[in-house]
């Protein structure tokens, strides 16, 4: 069943990634070749769809607490920080090869981020603050 605002075809293993913000209700759905992202919400039916050159190679993404979304920019070795409707507001440069998971703290003070660079994985800590 094709869901409105995901794309409708077949990828092999490692090439697409998802996650759901369940506070919102939005499917993040990163397309790791066509470098994009799918903001889909399944209450409403609307979308938005992120192409941005901020985002290459999208691997890894997490809910923030204020409504938006951190995603892995692999290719650019950066975490990018969007609203659930698209817009970009940040982009963290984590110093790390191949930034592939992020995760945020219950409390939403810390950002965690791993790598996938055979031989110099990583992972950092980052203090978020409020904007």
């Amino acid at each position: 069943m094709q869901h409105a605002g995901l794309p409708d075809k077949t990828y092999d293993v490692g090439e697409s990634r998802c996650t759901f913000i369940t506070k919102h209700k939005i499917v993040v759905f990163m397309d790791t070749n066509a470098h994009e992202v799918y903001l889909s919400n399944i209450e409403n039916g609307r979308y938005h769809i992120v192409h941005s050159d901020e985002i290459r190679s999208p691997k890894g993404a997490c809910p923030g607490i204020d409504g938006t979304v951190f995603v892995c920019s692999a290719e650019t070795g950066t975490v990018v920080q969007l609203t659930t409707q698209g817009t970009v507001l940040t982009s963290l440069d984590v110093s790390m090869e191949w930034p592939r998971v992020v995760s945020l703290s219950r409390d939403g003070t810390r950002l965690a981020v791993s790598n996938s660079a055979e031989g110099r994985t990583l992972i950092k800590l980052f203090k978020v603050s409020a904007s």
